[in-house]
């Protein structure tokens, strides 16, 4: 478990807004770790076996901040990883072939488990709890090579010789689109269940009190490895303006050495069209609040678009968001964020 000094505890008044917002986090919501990356309480059982983890050589680590393109990426290392292997892709769920590191932290603990990972669970651990011992880190742990893992987490909380352990495959996306990508994916899924509109979900983020904040904290930390060899650093903006540049980019770096053709069928996988309709890389419809299906909202992989924020921003959104913006200091300066899809590419620093 980490240690007192390493957690910060929101106020009394941060708590309640939390729990009146989130309903999925009965428990709270506390910050770990140098950024105060903001988790449920219960993660402090797991954050030391996170920087304890034992990674390979033939990892690969997709790392970003939430709705940045991680579903995207996964699918698409996977299978550049795994030999094209669309059958398996289309069968087996994602969250199978490459585990969400840290989900035991984000689940909430009054959810029931898919009881078919439970049984897998206990069948190892007789005497274990699957809820406290960590059943998707073992997922994590026991995912066939090579391993091809998610995780939300910034740096400071993974293993601090990562990178040169294995390789890490970073996105970045413009925090307008993600803010209002993360406001539709808190409001639909169960384990967050945010009930509050778009105004309330901007307050909050403004202030980092949602899920894994800060935005700046866990940018920053990539943003200072990212000339290491075994870090790359990808835009999801880049990838949806030109992805067989982006895909040639991954295809050396992973050293996959897919020919072109290859990759093309790779990108026509990995379209939001596929996507979209492929039950393999959606979550079941258990997973989404009773609203969202009421609504007819499971819509896990939404648009895929640059610009969407333009759709739900009025100017007093705005005016507070640029505020905020502005609070990013050097690393909102380093990065020159395309906020429309119809913006000319531009030199990244």
């Amino acid at each position: 478990m980490m240690s007192k000094e390493d957690i910060a505890f929101l106020t009394e008044e941060e708590q309640q807004e939390v729990k009146l917002k989130f309903l999925g986090f009965r428990q709270g919501l506390v910050g770990v770790g140098p950024i105060r990356h903001l988790l449920p309480s219960h993660c402090t059982a797991f954050t030391k076996k996170y920087q304890n983890f034992k990674f390979c050589e033939s990892d690969v680590v997709i790392a970003t901040f939430p709705r940045s393109g991680t579903t995207w990426t996964q699918e698409i290392v996977w299978t550049m990883r795994n030999g094209l292997d669309f059958k398996t892709a289309s069968n087996v769920s994602l969250n199978v072939r490459s585990p969400f590191f840290e989900f035991d932290s984000i689940y909430a603990m009054h959810k029931d488990i898919r009881p078919d990972l439970v049984a897998k669970f206990l069948s190892r651990h007789p005497d274990g709890d699957p809820k406290t011992d960590g059943l998707f880190l073992e997922l994590a742990e026991m995912a066939p090579s090579p391993r091809t893992i998610k995780t939300h987490l910034p740096f400071s909380l993974l293993p601090p010789d990562i990178l040169e352990t294995c390789k890490v495959v970073y996105v970045a996306r413009n925090p307008r689109d993600v803010c209002v990508s993360y406001y539709h994916h808190q409001t639909a899924l169960e384990t967050s269940e945010f009930i509050g509109d778009f105004p309330d979900f901007v307050d909050l983020w403004c202030r980092d009190l949602y899920l894994q904040a800060p935005f700046w904290g866990h940018l920053k930390e990539a943003l200072a490895k990212r000339q290491h060899r075994n870090l790359l650093f990808l835009f999801y903006e880049d990838m949806k303006e030109n992805l067989m540049r982006e895909l040639k980019r991954l295809n050396a770096f992973l050293g996959t050495g897919l020919t072109e053709e290859q990759l093309q069928q790779v990108a026509e996988h990995t379209s939001i069209g596929q996507m979209k309709n492929r039950p393999s890389v959606n979550p079941p419809a258990n997973a989404y609040t009773e609203r969202a299906r009421k609504e007819g909202k499971q819509d896990f992989i939404r648009k895929g678009t640059i610009g969407d924020w333009v759709n739900y921003f009025t100017p007093e959104l705005e005016t507070k968001f640029q505020a905020w913006l502005e609070t990013g200091g050097e690393v909102a300066g380093e990065i020159s964020f395309k906020y429309h899809a119809e913006q000319a590419d531009t030199l990244r620093k």
